[in-house]
């Protein structure tokens, strides 16, 4: 299948349509993209790194430079000559010698010379800066391609932790609900004992249960708050509220449904193996790059100067000049050569880690896939068991009323509902986070499908659940 097909496919697959909401977790992303300090810093890595190209190609443009000297120069003239050691000075250095007298004159002068240059240089051939400047793109292609990975992975990131609220959140609800209902329970317990109704086994056995869930309730409502911070330092402010999950969303399964197409497209354009590849090619230059310094080097070379000079007979003389320049080092002492081996190591050493994230690629696209498939299935189960459980609750509810049920049935059938409750709101996440994971491990992920996600949310925001203390029990005798 060709990879456009393939992407076409995938641009409409897994579509979550939904009633008209609030787009608060668009919203929550679109903040995020101006505070989370990890994109921020991945945008500022990708910037400094696509630098690597016009530095690369500034070698092969022309290089001009410019020169000047001021030079002021003193020049001593020393003349002498040997006369017989009877003669007298003649008015300049005198020193005496064994054969006679020598007699020096000494005559300075100063002078001033200036000159100024322009040289131009253009290379020819340099096979190593050739290789530098491909080296560079495939930098840039490898910095590019990190940066789409850091921002696929915040989309995640924002979603997951906002989902995690939500599933706090529900909890949280889904326990308080329980809590109430042991409440009740153990209410009526009390009055029974009290009225010669029930044993006190009855009594501790809701007190049990009651307490029990109080203590559920306060790690839930820990878990909750740590939720909003995890959200909020991504965000960069205080969570308070969001919106929720709509009761009944649509459970889409992946289009094209085929697990062999979604891990082809992973192959292909998932960023982090995208990053993975253009390091090994980068690395793969680098041989080239220091092949290259076996080779000579050609350039034109172009110069144009003035001298001015007032020395003896004053001087101004223009000189320009242009030719070619051909350096070869020819032997370096074997550092070329170890240069080559090392990176030869160091392209193998890539390659390997390339592959290897390959499998991990491959791997992460099966499991999303089936995490959405699965998924599916779970929510379904789940809701299910939801279900059962209220009809049991109330079943056992009644029997408790007739004598068919005992007070342990009932507070069993409620702490099964809460299970149920959280196992459902559990399901209905994970598929949501499987429908991400497995654009993302595409190279899918964008910020409309955060948009079709804030379809499936509330219309309005929603308080957190409020914890009410509950008064403290009589002691039972």
């Amino acid at each position: 299948m060709s990879r456009s097909y393939v992407a076409a496919l995938l641009g409409v697959a897994l579509t979550l349509p939904g009633l008209a909401s609030a787009n608060d977790l668009l919203d929550y992303y679109r903040v995020a993209q101006q505070q989370d300090m990890t994109l921020q810093a991945a945008l500022y890595q990708r910037d400094a790194a696509i630098e690597a190209k016009p530095q690369a190609l500034s070698y092969l443009m022309p290089q001009l430079t410019a020169s000047g000297t001021y030079e002021r120069d003193r020049e001593h003239d020393l003349t002498g000559s040997s006369l017989s050691s009877i003669g007298g000075s003649t008015g300049g250095t005198t020193a005496g010698t064994t054969g006679g007298t020598v007699i020096v004159n000494s005559n300075t002068s100063y002078f001033t010379t200036k000159s100024y240059a322009l040289t131009l240089s253009q290379a020819l051939f340099d096979w190593s800066a050739f290789q530098t400047v491909a080296q560079a793109s495939r930098q840039v292609a490898q910095a590019e391609a990190t940066y789409r990975s850091a921002e696929q992975a915040l989309l995640f990131r924002v979603a997951d932790a906002y989902f995690n609220v939500l599933f706090a959140q529900d909890t949280l609800q889904a326990d308080l609900d329980a809590r109430n209902s042991f409440q009740q329970q153990f209410q009526q317990a009390q009055k029974k004992f009290e009225v010669g109704l029930a044993a006190i086994t009855d009594v501790r056995n809701a007190q049990a249960s009651l307490d029990t869930a109080s203590a559920t309730v306060i790690a839930d409502q820990r878990a909750l708050d740590s939720a909003k911070r995890s959200l909020g330092q991504i965000v960069g402010k205080p969570v308070v509220q969001i919106a929720g999950l709509q009761d009944d969303i649509p459970l889409a399964a992946p289009d094209p449904l085929s697990e062999d197409q979604w891990v082809s497209a992973a192959l292909q354009d998932n960023p982090d193996l995208m990053t993975s590849y253009e390091t090994a090619e980068a690395a793969r230059k680098n041989i080239d790059v220091f092949r290259g310094q076996y080779l000579p080097t050609l350039s034109l070379q172009g110069s144009v100067g003035r001298k001015i000079s007032d020395f003896a007979i004053e001087s101004d003389t223009i000189d320009d000049a242009i030719g070619l320049q051909l350096n070869w080092n020819i032997f370096q002492g074997g550092l070329v050569a170890s240069q080559v081996r090392q990176a030869k190591a160091t392209y193998l050493q890539t390659q390997a880690q390339y592959q290897g994230e390959r499998r991990v690629v491959d791997q992460g696209a099966r499991d999303a896939y089936e995490q959405v498939i699965s998924g599916i299935a779970s929510v379904k189960a789940n809701k299910q068991a939801v279900i059962s459980n209220q009809t049991s609750l109330e079943a056992s509810k009644v029997g408790l009323r007739v004598g068919t049920r005992t007070e342990v049935d009932v507070l069993t059938a409620q702490q099964a509902l809460a299970t149920a409750q959280r196992l459902y709101y559990q399901a209905r996440y994970d598929y949501l986070r499987g429908v991400l994971s497995l654009k993302q491990q595409a190279g899918r992920l964008i910020e409309n499908d955060l948009a079709g996600l804030d379809q499936l949310l509330q219309a309005v925001a929603l308080p957190s659940p409020q914890i009410t203390p509950l008064a403290t029990p009589a002691p039972t005798p």
